[in-house]
């Protein structure tokens, strides 16, 4: 049901081929939530706990909505549950053309933040690494440099048109265990851009599991270092890197309304191949 929809459950191969996926990428799948009536089964969840307080809730492609009593209930009973346990953020992504879902989860409590567009992109295989004027220098991640990074990522979301809606929402060291959570971690894949000794912009790019992808978590400048062509920069790095890593794909979300970041992405080849509209909920308890 939740992979398919409430009227048209997905087929019992996509099933299987989730149930591998979510062992490989450590999805407890126990932790389903389902709703029923007097008829039975009628909807279902399945609440994705990340590090950073968040939570992702995969629910049915439902056309029909209002989706019943008997899912509000669940829904208010699945909120008292993780709000509890510390879980700050429930977010849910729909298609935009799914008028009647946006409109149940405004119901429940969720605000819209963002149409994310979802781009793909292969690397040239001559890309080279970033040539980097006198004076610039790449820094990469580690606890001798965590204060540096966390301070650039705020800086960045200064006048940013990155979903800036999710400004001030949540604190920087969520903000950095959330990315640290989005694929495989690794240090040398985060980089900062020093001019000088200091901190230009900042590239976050993790690997997907089982795929040959990486994933550009983030790419961010403060104000004082946009419009320098500081981006294609970070942009570049990230495409030599993928590369050296014997990765072929690169893939991205970006924010609808972000149009500078769309036209570097799309000027680097990058093709669209969807979009979600990304809501969130908080859970916290008032008072």
């Amino acid at each position: 049901m939740i992979l398919g929809s409430v009227e048209q459950p997905a087929p019992a191969s996509q099933v299987a081929e989730f149930f591998h996926l979510a062992a490989k990428r450590r999805i407890d799948v126990s932790q389903m939530w389902v709703a029923r009536n007097n008829r039975g089964l009628v909807w279902a969840a399945l609440p994705v706990v990340n590090p950073g307080r968040t939570m992702l809730l995969f629910t049915p492609a439902q056309s029909r909505f209002p989706a019943g009593d008997a899912a509000v209930q669940m829904l208010n009973q699945l909120w008292a549950h993780y709000g509890n346990r510390d879980v700050h953020w429930a977010q849910v992504l729909i298609d935009p053309e799914q008028t009647p879902a946006r409109r149940f989860f405004a119901d429940q409590g969720f605000f819209e933040i963002a149409e994310l567009i979802y781009l793909q992109g292969h690397p040239h295989r001559s890309a080279k690494a970033a040539k980097l004027l006198p004076g610039m220098h790449w820094q990469t991640y580690g606890p001798g440099t965590h204060g540096l990074f966390a301070q650039t990522i705020l800086e960045s979301y200064q006048e940013s048109l990155d979903c800036p809606r999710l400004s001030g929402l949540r604190n920087i060291e969520d903000i950095i265990a959330g990315h640290k959570a989005t694929g495989e971690f690794d240090p040398a894949l985060w980089r900062l851009l020093c001019d000088n000794g200091q901190p230009r912009g900042v590239l976050l790019l993790s690997r997907v599991v089982m795929t040959d992808a990486m994933e550009l978590v983030y790419l961010g400048l403060p104000p004082a270092s946009r419009g320098r062509g500081l981006a294609g920069l970070l942009m570049q790095e990230a495409l030599h890197l993928i590369l050296r890593d014997n990765r072929r794909r690169l893939n991205l979300a970006v924010d609808s309304n972000n149009a500078p970041a769309l036209r570097l992405y799309y000027g680097q080849g990058m093709q669209r191949l969807t979009s979600k509209i990304a809501m969130i909920r908080d859970l916290r308890q008032p008072g």
